[in-house]
């Protein structure tokens, strides 16, 4: 697998940190980012995220809550970054993954088999991976490697029997359904920060706006958006084709 992203064509992800704290602070839009910590669950959304707070939030709480859901336009992975999910489902849906370095997620599966990663992404800077520990008597560890996005736009790894597993995903509809509420309004935000950013940063809008039209029809309460989404793309010369995530556009151009 490889990159995707050609080198520079987006800013760094702490200069996307910046575009998005200032808009976030003079928009005047409410509910741009939330953080939400239970025994039961946790929720994470934002325009930017970096996956070390996130760790580090929880940490702080002193909750492993059994289900991690995180939805951004952009998440930072910080280098060196390592975390074990034990009978946790992690959840991440963002249109951009910028990892700066070496970064591992692992599952470990010695005394639960709940434990999994989904990731939904459409552009990915850099790489991480994802090691699955089975108990003693069972396979050995089994490492996926994230240096491109989903061939169907999201993939789970998982151990639904015996071996660890990578199955590709091409609806959000296959999340679990208590981190489709968070992804719904976390979507609705990302649509009125694009129209926002429609003047400023006509690429960046456009590619915010291409992610959320490819899975409206997945997440209920995004079909009310439709219109303001469509007079965006209008907007926009070329975006029927360029604002599409990268596995839909080839598809169009083979079918053409």
């Amino acid at each position: 697998m490889h990159n995707r992203i050609a080198p520079g064509a987006q800013p760094p992800s702490d200069g996307l940190a910046a575009l998005f704290d200032a808009v976030e602070t003079r928009s005047g839009i409410a509910g741009v980012s939330s953080r939400a910590i239970g025994a039961n669950e946790a929720a994470f959304r934002a325009m930017h995220l970096d996956l070390g707070e996130i760790r580090a939030a929880l940490r702080a709480a002193d909750f492993a809550p059994p289900l991690v859901t995180i939805c951004a336009d952009v998440l930072r992975i910080p280098d060196r970054f390592d975390w074990t999910l034990r009978g946790t489902e992690l959840v991440i849906v963002a249109r951009r993954i910028q990892s700066d370095g070496y970064a591992t997620l692992n599952l470990d599966y010695r005394d639960s088999t709940s434990a999994s990663l989904t990731v939904f992404t459409e552009e990915m800077d850099g790489r991480f991976q994802a090691i699955a520990v089975t108990a003693p008597d069972g396979p050995q560890p089994a490492a996926f490697i994230f240096d491109s996005v989903p061939a169907m736009g999201g993939v789970r790894i998982h151990l639904p029997g015996r071996q660890p597993v990578e199955t590709s995903l091409g609806s959000m509809r296959d999340l679990p359904p208590r981190a489709m509420p968070v992804v719904e309004q976390a979507l609705q935000i990302e649509c009125a920060v694009a129209s926002l950013l429609r003047e400023q940063r006509p690429d960046l809008a456009r590619a915010m706006v291409g992610w959320i039209k490819y899975w409206s029809d997945d997440v209920p309460g995004l079909a009310r958006i439709t219109a303001e989404l469509d007079k965006l793309l209008v907007a926009q010369a070329g975006a029927t084709l360029t604002s599409l995530p990268s596995w839909q556009k080839n598809a169009r151009v083979a079918a053409g």
